[in-house]
């Protein structure tokens, strides 16, 4: 059966070839060092997509058209970001320039679920090894998105904005948006909503219960610029209810996200320039196991209130020279965590789980810029203080030995040192250097460095509560942990011809010190975390490993309205210290897309298949997954330059499959069985009508 689907899945791709035949371009148009490949611009030094292109809820999910990422999905928009085989806080990702501060310590709110697909104007990528400039923590990427507020208008005041509205049959997902702005060419007010709103999903193996999604987003801006200045300052909310994550052990109940910033730029003369930015978020979140999933009995039903908050700056100056520019700042954030759990039917029950956690990070860099013709050097260092702190924490409402052991986790916990700080240093490298006009060539070489997360230090007693690993097993934190260190290699180039455009990239990083669950010694938590659960607890250890890989985008013209597209993505990680692979990392995977675009009509059509996955980590319990390919088809119309018309068929031959960086179910009363990956939704159909005006 597999043979014919892929047969089929061939004749549409070459269909739209015959009916489109016309003559080849006699050159190509883009860019030497860019690549277009299905709305996304891919170049040695970043790829972007244009999100509001695309069929989304969670916008981590277009991740996947891009070489070398994708996402870690535990629901239908907690998508966690994975670059090259790290994800989580090991990426960087930044909303509208700055970090948001996470509520949960599950990252049920991940960072880019803060920025809706349809009110995104994009995401870009860093390919290769993120500047030190960008972000003080970007060991494995950096990862930016902007808000569509509208653009600056002419003398007088103009109303301008978009209205839209997308369906999808699978789970009735329905996303609408709506932006307003009022602007002149010096003052810009924007107002932008959008509502996201669904039932549960199905799959060819049945129904994942929950999976159903309700989330507002807004946001209110105002923006001035002139021509040595330019000054933004925007306030926002995320309204997230009653959502299914059934890759963690809780869902969302409440997830109230207030966000505040400013961004400035400012021309001082003397070929210097100033740029600023400050956020500020505060997270109100409550998730529990038993209102949208099967209810366990009353003894285990468990609430857990958390809260987040902090900040985030960036000050720097750039200082413009012949042939080069430098680029010094300083930045830093701050966050504040709380988590409590309770259980509704004993009000006697309570573990303070995280208590009065700090986390502050300042850092400082320099970065040197210089290009000429035949190409460009960036050489940037950064320095870094991270202090870290947590109060006493403790647990009440437990009987016999549990009760004991639990309080003795606590003693040891609030007498041990939890006052912690390290110092580090980042260095990046880069080089590009043409051979040719139609072929660049790049190296980047760096080392960077990351403190553990709070979770990874304070996790006192053996829980799931592990920034969204979702591999089911309990962990236990470490107060002697080091912090991460990549020394990295990353060589590529970017070619094109009159026809053909390539941009492949290889890369190896060794990471010292690579922050994961190892078997736990801590007899107390293992005696616990067995009565619990039936295991033994892993604890956050560092180890030694090491992840390699290649991806690549590229683009053929087969005609002036007619050309081919795709992306190929190979990630290998392993321990070294012992024999082990990393969890949770993507197979060899691949797309291959054709689109034929006329006038004011768009067809695309889709082949995306993914490898087996054989390198499974042991400590994690993980599972293999079987390889599979999916065949998707996109209609897009333009009747008019304001309307736009989309139609949309994903996995159009109900292929049964299971993405491997997708976690198991752990939620009860699912047709996918408890510690079953969860599957892949079925045949999906969507449509879409976008009005600008």
């Amino acid at each position: 059966m597999k043979i014919c689907y892929k047969a089929a899945a061939a004749a549409l791709l070459i269909l739209p070839a015959l009916a489109g035949a016309q003559q080849i371009p006699s050159a190509n148009d883009e860019a030497a060092d860019e690549i277009v490949v299905i709305g996304r611009s891919v170049t040695t030094g970043s790829a972007s997509v244009a999100v509001e292109r695309e069929f989304l809820v969670d916008t981590a999910a277009v991740l996947r058209e891009i070489p070398g990422a994708t996402v870690n999905p535990n629901g239908l928009i907690t998508g966690i970001a994975q670059y090259r085989g790290m994800y989580g806080d090991r990426v960087a990702v930044h909303v509208d320039q700055l970090g948001v501060v996470s509520g949960g310590p599950n990252t049920m709110d991940a960072p880019l679920s803060y920025a809706s697909p349809m009110m995104t104007e994009e995401l870009v990528l860093s390919r290769g090894i993120a500047s030190v400039s960008l972000a003080p923590e970007a060991i494995g990427g950096h990862i930016s998105t902007k808000t569509s507020r509208g653009d600056f208008g002419d003398d007088a005041f103009r109303l301008s904005g978009v209205l839209g509205t997308r369906f999808s049959s699978n789970g009735n997902v329905r996303t609408s948006t709506a932006r307003a702005t009022l602007a002149d060419k010096q003052h810009r007010f924007s107002a932008v909503v959008e509502r996201d709103d669904g039932k549960n999903l199905d799959t060819p193996e049945g129904q994942i219960r929950p999976s159903g999604i309700n989330r507002d987003r807004y946001d209110l801006s105002y923006a001035y610029a002139d021509e040595v200045r330019q000054l933004m300052v925007y306030a926002g909310n995320l309204d997230t209810r009653n959502s299914g994550t059934p890759a963690l052990p809780m869902d969302i109940i409440v997830i109230d996200t207030d966000l505040f910033g400013t961004t400035f730029t400012f021309d001082v003369g003397r070929k210097l320039l100033l740029e600023g930015r400050f956020s500020y978020n505060d997270v109100y979140h409550v998730m529990n196991n038993y209102s949208l999933r099967q209810a366990p009995m009353p003894a285990m039903q468990r609430v857990n209130t958390a809260s987040g908050s902090g900040s985030h700056f960036y000050l720097a100056g750039t200082l413009e020279q012949k042939n080069s520019e430098l680029v010094f700042g300083v930045d830093g954030n701050s966050a504040q965590h709380e988590s409590v759990i309770t259980n509704p039917d004993n009000a006697n029950f309570q573990v303070n789980n995280f208590t009065d956690v700090n986390r502050d990070l300042l850092g400082a860099f320099a970065e040197w810029r210089r290009t000429h013709n035949e190409g460009g050097l960036e050489v940037g260092l950064r320095y870094k203080l991270v202090d870290t702190n947590a109060g006493g924490v403790g647990a009440s409402g437990m009987m016999g030995a549990m009760g004991t052991n639990v309080a003795t986790l606590a003693t040891a916990f609030n007498a041990a040192n939890r006052d912690l700080s390290w110092r580090t240093y980042d260095g990046v490298i880069k080089y590009r250097w043409k051979s040719s006009d139609a072929v660049e060539w790049n190296i980047d070489i760096g080392s960077k460095s990351r403190a553990p997360s709070y979770q990874e230090l304070y996790l006192w007693l053996p829980l799931q509560a592990t920034g969204g690993l979702a591999d089911g097993r309990t962990y236990i934190g470490n107060l002697e942990l080091k912090e991460e260190t990549s020394n990295e290699v990353v060589f590529g180039m970017s070619a094109n011809s009159d026809r053909f455009a390539w941009s492949p990239q290889v890369y190896y990083r060794r990471i010292d010190d690579y922050i994961q669950g190892t078997p736990s010694t801590n007899m107390l938590a293992n005696m616990v975390s067995v009565m619990m659960t039936g295991k033994e607890p892993l604890q956050f250890s560092n180890v030694k490993a090491e992840i390699w890989g290649f991806d690549a985008a590229w683009k053929y013209e087969l005609t002036e309205d007619l050309f081919l597209d795709g992306i190929v993505t190979v990630a290998r990680g392993r321990r070294i210290d012992v024999e082990d692979d990393l969890y949770r990392l993507s197979p060899f995977n691949a797309s291959v897309g054709l689109s034929y675009s006329v006038d004011d009509w768009t067809l695309k059509s889709e082949l995306v298949g993914y490898a087996d996955q054989e390198h499974v980590s042991a400590y994690n319990d993980e599972i293999e997954t079987p390889g599979y390919w999916l065949v998707n088809l996109e209609f897009i119309w333009n009747p008019m330059s304001s309307l736009r018309v989309e139609a949309r068929v994903d996995n159009m031959f109900d292929e049964s499959y299971q993405d491997h960086v997708t976690g198991v179910n752990r939620a009860a009363g699912s047709d996918i069985s408890v510690g079953t990956r969860l599957f892949g939704a079925e045949r999906t159909l969507s449509a879409g009508l976008i009005y600008s005006f």
